[in-house]
């Protein structure tokens, strides 16, 4: 019942597909099925955070040498995503949502551009996703060549992006983000990738982006108030990127250090409430 895998000329996957999942049985299972019906140099890493909702039955009996699932008690989305990460072989991860969907002609694109070389000072590539009424989220790439932290602070690119990175760069700074806290803004891995290497920008649409209710997105502001730690990481980082030239903006310079200083505040008097 396996289907072979296509992997480069060294035995190693282009690419690997990185899920957390967490109690969203009928939603992994269909984005599964839908990726493994697709041929090509890639693998799936699934790490199941602790789902209570039988994720696992129906994962176990998608038989398929592509696919790799893990699992372990619920620790937060951060650490189910460095588990999921951590197995990976494949020349450039892409991380990617249980909710969310990568088209076939996406895929496609995306592993004809892994299969390329890359300049020098290059991490990978980012893409856009669409809505669902299938139109694209957010800003178009005003250049052909960027980093994340110019991306957002000097061109005013928003909206949800895809990135798919260099699995030697990016391995690291997952795993070690994961002691951050139970979610980890994954602006804070492409922004600590963006201190050093560009990225390609692709101006076409890979996938489609789901908001589900009660989802990740839609408790965003809460996630974000109670967990100063990584927003630390994040407004630090930006802060660094503007002293190393990466991007210009004076004035997203001055906004990163005032929410740099903001949640530092946070971070360090619920620290104090702790030690009470």
């Amino acid at each position: 019942m396996s289907r072979n895998s296509q992997v480069g000329q060294d035995g190693q996957p282009l690419l690997s597909i990185c899920i957390p999942t967490y109690n969203r049985r009928e939603l992994i299972v269909r984005l599964l099925n839908d990726l493994l019906r697709n041929q090509g140099s890639f693998e799936i890493r699934v790490h199941d955070d602790g789902s209570s909702d039988g994720t696992a039955e129906p994962l176990s009996r998608l038989q398929d040498t592509r696919l790799h699932v893990t699992s372990s008690a619920n620790q937060g989305r951060a650490n189910a995503l460095a588990e999921a990460v951590a197995g990976a072989t494949g020349k450039f991860i892409m991380l990617f949502d249980d909710d969310d969907e990568l088209f076939p002609q996406g895929l496609s694109q995306v592993l004809a551009d892994c299969a390329r070389s890359l300049p020098s000072g290059v991490a990978g590539y980012v893409y856009h996703l669409s809505d669902d009424a299938g139109m694209r989220l957010g800003d178009g790439f005003p250049t052909t060549k960027s980093n994340f932290l110019q991306l957002r602070n000097d061109f005013g690119v928003r909206g949800d992006k895809k990135e798919v990175v260099l699995t030697d760069l990016l391995k690291p700074i997952v795993m070690e983000s994961r002691t951050l806290g139970r979610r980890v803004p994954t602006s804070l891995y492409w922004g600590t990738i963006a201190l050093k290497h560009d990225v390609i920008c692709r101006n076409v649409e890979i996938g489609r982006k789901h908001y589900e209710k009660d989802g990740m997105s839609d408790k965003i502001g809460r996630l974000k108030r109670g967990n100063p730690g990584p927003l630390v990481a994040l407004y630090r980082t930006h802060a660094s990127g503007f002293r190393r030239g990466r991007f210009r903006s004076l004035v997203a310079a001055a906004r990163a250090i005032l929410a740099l200083a903001y949640h530092y505040a946070k971070m360090v008097s619920s620290r104090a409430a702790g030690r009470r």
